[in-house]
């Protein structure tokens, strides 16, 4: 008897016979794809003091520049432009260092950390800072963790000493 009421069971939520409704698989689902929108711009208005004196502002470099490139991106242009005001008004040193991930050869790293810093005191120049008080040097992958793409480590500082 219980067999037989077991039997019933399965068989009646499994029978695809001419007595019940055909089964018709579901169309397939479409789902839009998601609209992403890059982070906005870290806020450059203000440089941040150091105990030792000296204003440092720092971008991270996803944002000056595409994969590889020196060439400033043009909202890096802008952000720049926010800070340009106080870099014009500051009458000593003005020191920009570029850093990379650990990711690619350490030689390479070098020069491009280099590449992007003279990229973008080659810029503040073409704004009316005088080349003589700006260095621009290459930091490489110095800090950065080994073997990580860490955007942390990717980036461009700009100390007013």
């Amino acid at each position: 008897m219980a067999a037989t009421v077991m039997a019933s069971v399965v068989l009646a939520g499994c029978t695809n016979n001419s007595d019940g409704p055909a089964l018709v698989p579901a169309p397939a689902g479409r789902r839009p794809l998601p609209s992403v929108a890059p982070d906005p711009l870290p806020p450059l208005s203000k440089f941040v003091t150091l105990a030792n004196g000296s204003q440092v502002a720092t971008v991270s470099s996803d944002y000056l520049f595409d994969v590889g490139s020196e060439t400033l991106r043009p909202a890096a242009i802008a952000a720049l432009q926010r800070i340009l005001p106080q870099i014009r008004d500051h009458s000593g040193r003005i020191v920009i260092t570029g850093f990379t991930d650990a990711i690619g050869s350490p030689e390479f790293n070098q020069a491009l950390s280099l590449r992007r810093a003279t990229a973008v005191r080659d810029w503040l120049a073409g704004q009316g800072v005088p080349g003589s008080e700006m260095t621009a040097t290459g930091a490489g992958e110095t800090g950065a963790p080994p073997d990580v793409a860490n955007a942390a480590s990717r980036r461009v500082e700009i100390a007013l000493k």
